[in-house]
């Protein structure tokens, strides 16, 4: 019998300030018509039937608004996102989440809805990495280029401006 075990994200280094930058967002309705066009851009940008706006919140991802799927509240230690708010960069892309290490036990990986594909980026509040914006598939993809980590920023930033976090800092 062969045991497999997925990787939870490490916490970012200021994880109190990061959660008041959390608590202090507006409340946005899931079905925001300019968080829906802007994850229609998403899908585009990265040829994925699945996007969403997240919320890392305490022990939870809160999928705050998705197209190509039921927003739903996940824990943290398998979501996606939270290695995207952990990364140095702020940008995560897994071309086929099955392969890797890290995610291939991922009940959303070796269950559920069986995803394959996952590129996403941070969504700031100042300096504080609160949730991201992402990309998802049910089939692998080629890694993200640049020129789509560099659009999937500018909507991250947008997503940013709508839901009320406060400007980011240099």
């Amino acid at each position: 019998m062969t045991l497999h075990f997925f990787s939870a994200a490490f916490r970012p280094e200021d994880e109190a300030r990061r959660q008041r930058a959390v608590d202090g967002l507006r409340a946005v309705s899931p079905s925001d018509p300019v968080l829906h066009e802007l994850l229609g851009e998403v899908c585009m940008v990265l040829r994925t039937p699945i996007a969403m706006v997240t919320v890392t919140d305490g022990d939870v991802q809160r999928m705050i608004s998705a197209v190509g799927i039921e927003p739903v509240v996940l824990p943290r230690s398998i979501a996606f996102c939270s290695h995207t708010i952990a990364a140095p960069d702020g940008l995560l892309s897994v071309p086929d989440l099955h392969i890797d290490p890290r995610f291939r036990a991922n009940p959303l990986v070796a269950g559920g809805p069986c995803v394959r594909y996952y590129t996403g980026v941070v969504v700031r509040s100042g300096p504080f990495p609160i949730g991201a914006v992402c990309g998802l598939d049910r089939r692998p993809h080629g890694p993200a280029s640049f020129r789509q980590r560099a659009q999937l920023h500018k909507l991250a930033d947008a997503v940013g401006d709508r839901i009320g976090a406060a400007p980011r800092t240099c």
